[in-house]
């Protein structure tokens, strides 16, 4: 029954996520302003082809979904780079804290289960980021094609979310976003929410939504948001071994269909010492016309300490390149006395 109940939600998860094939998704995301970046995010969740909507990730929930906010346990510090394709450089700085003391009732000794219901503080969990993108610059022409000196490309952003259990092991989250991109000497502004939720079907496995993106007020020269749904299971089959799938629909852009897996090695009770290999594949992503390697994501992790985890992944892009993440997280403040045994994904 229960590997019946596990099958089930990995077939919802991809039924939901729509048509991936690549005759399938329909290309105009540049038509769309703000669009779901997959360069967006940390190394972990890209080494796992982005397949984390419903992977609780600490902090950096508030990226995929902000409902896996509630389930964090210490104050954390994210520092995220991403660079490798052509000039562009991208750079996220990413806080988060549990809110409130522990649930009543879920008071444990170490070594005992963690209930799916006693995961997380009783008011959830905050987070906040910022961050830069700098593509570079550009050689201008003027109509007739004649050079017309420089300019350059970036984008400024930064948001707030929130997360917390609203009923036994479901919760929801929100995240306030502002988007500030500026282009040949031209700035744009965009406000935009995201709504997600988090269902821990099992307590091996987490079922996600989340919707990006819903404009709350924009200045962008006419172009619409582009706006997605997300959804996606994840299933831990034991404190080593973390499978994950979601499914990502744009609205009359990409669609895309990602997997992605993570098995720990090394002293994962004690969270020390631990390498984290990953990898996954992202269907239809990026444009299956390139030449040469697309779709293939990887990656790995370490836990220098109980407090220190460095992270790095590489996207293959075909004839683009290759871009690398690395992350850097510093956790802090931990509630020992509700961390009585550790998820896969430190």
């Amino acid at each position: 029954m229960k590997i019946s109940t596990i099958g089930i939600g990995f077939l919802c998860a991809a039924a939901l996520s729509g048509p991936a094939s690549a005759g399938d998704t329909y290309y105009s995301a540049g038509s769309k302003a703000l669009p779901l970046q997959q360069s967006a995010g940390t190394a972990r969740a890209t080494a796992m082809g982005s397949a984390v909507v419903a992977v609780p990730q600490g902090s950096a929930s508030l990226l995929w979904n902000p409902a896996g906010l509630s389930r964090m346990d210490c104050t954390e510090l994210g520092l995220h780079h991403n660079s490798g394709l052509g000039d562009t450089v991208q750079e996220t700085a990413i806080i988060g804290m549990p809110v409130g003391g522990i649930k009543e009732g879920c008071r444990g000794k170490p070594g005992d289960d963690v209930k799916a219901e006693c995961r997380g503080a009783s008011l959830g969990g905050l987070a906040a980021s910022l961050g830069y993108v700098n593509y570079g610059s550009f050689s201008g022409r003027d109509e007739l094609g004649f050079p017309a000196g420089s300019y350059h490309a970036g984008d400024f952003s930064g948001s707030v979310g929130w997360g917390m259990e609203l009923l036994p092991a479901f919760s929801g989250g929100i995240a306030l976003k502002d988007n500030q991109s500026q282009f040949a000497g031209k700035t744009y502004n965009a406000f935009t929410t995201d709504i997600g939720f988090l269902y821990a079907l099992l307590p091996a496995l987490d079922l996600g939504v989340s919707y990006s993106n819903i404009n709350l007020g924009s200045k962008l020269g006419g172009q619409s948001l582009a706006s997605g749904l997300r959804l996606g299971a994840a299933w831990a089959l034991d404190e080593h071994l973390l499978l994950a799938a979601s499914g990502e629909l744009q609205n009359k852009a990409m669609t895309r269909l990602q997997l992605g897996g993570e098995y720990l090695f090394g002293n994962i009770q004690e969270k020390t010492k631990v390498l984290a290999l990953r990898a996954g594949y992202q269907a239809s992503y990026p444009d299956p016309q390139l030449s040469g390697l697309t779709g293939l994501t990887l990656g790995l992790g370490y836990t220098l300490s109980r407090a220190w985890t460095l992270d790095y992944a590489m996207v293959p892009a075909g004839e683009l390149g290759t871009s690398h993440r690395f992350s850097l997280t510093y956790k802090f403040g931990c509630r020992e006395e509700r961390q009585n045994r550790p998820s896969p994904g430190l």
